[in-house]
């Protein structure tokens, strides 16, 4: 039986899925029994402006409908392949454990979150040979400020295997940079499920100029290491 599905409270006039994106469906029976994980999914979508609104804002339903694969099944549905905080974190042990990365990786701490979190910093730059010059330019990376867009986790894993490989290009500029990457500035935001906010409801890109470290904490820490 095909099932439709209805979330009336967008607030973007405009949307991908008017241009051809799809929901992506994890069903817990097809991973068991295929090893199939995310995928594209959905038909009859649509992405409209419906009759509801609040505070004088215009809400925009997005609809599809589906048809479950399996009986006695657990499915889940998203926006954009997800990528937790704890597969960051196994991301980062590995890098730990591997004996030739962790020689020119370093993974620290850059602060707690307001929940606590550890926001993690890794540099990234080649040991100097001995009696070389060791001055270098710092290029600095930070990812995930919105916890909703996963893609840029995505991309920033893209570029640490790419950063941390032996590839001649990837040994150069570990020779001529350092390389300072925050690769999670919003792990609370991820945790809870915000689209867009840390846990004070703020988005973290407009307080690059607040000075409450309280509130703000890897903003704060990242705009320091910054200057330095």
């Amino acid at each position: 039986m095909p099932y439709r599905f209805t979330i009336v409270n967008f607030t973007k006039r405009n949307s991908l899925y008017k241009h051809g994106l799809r929901p992506l469906l994890y069903s817990e029976a097809d991973a068991k029994k295929h090893n199939v994980g995310w995928r594209r999914t959905g038909n009859e979508i649509k992405y409209y402006k419906n009759n509801v609104g609040e505070g004088g804002h215009q809400y925009f339903s997005l609809t599809w409908t589906f048809q479950f694969p399996h009986d006695r099944d657990t499915c889940y549905f998203a926006h954009c392949y997800p990528y937790t905080y704890s597969n960051l974190q196994e991301y980062l042990v590995d890098i730990s454990k591997d004996p030739e990365k962790s020689k020119f990786c370093k993974i620290r701490i850059l602060c707690r979150s307001l929940a606590g979190n550890i926001v993690y910093v890794l540099t990234i730059t080649n040991p100097p040979e001995s009696g070389n010059d060791t001055k270098r330019k710092a290029v600095i990376l930070t990812a995930r400020v919105h916890p909703g867009e996963t893609n840029s986790s995505w991309i920033m894993k893209g570029f640490l295997d790419y950063i941390l490989g032996n590839s001649h290009k990837a040994q150069q500029l570990r020779d001529t940079f350092v390389f300072k990457v925050v690769p999670m500035l919003n792990p609370d935001g991820v945790i809870v499920g915000n689209h867009r906010c840390s846990l004070t409801g703020k988005d973290l890109n407009r307080k690059y100029k607040c000075k409450v470290k309280k509130c703000y904490p890897s903003i704060w820490y990242t705009r320091n290491m910054i200057r330095r």
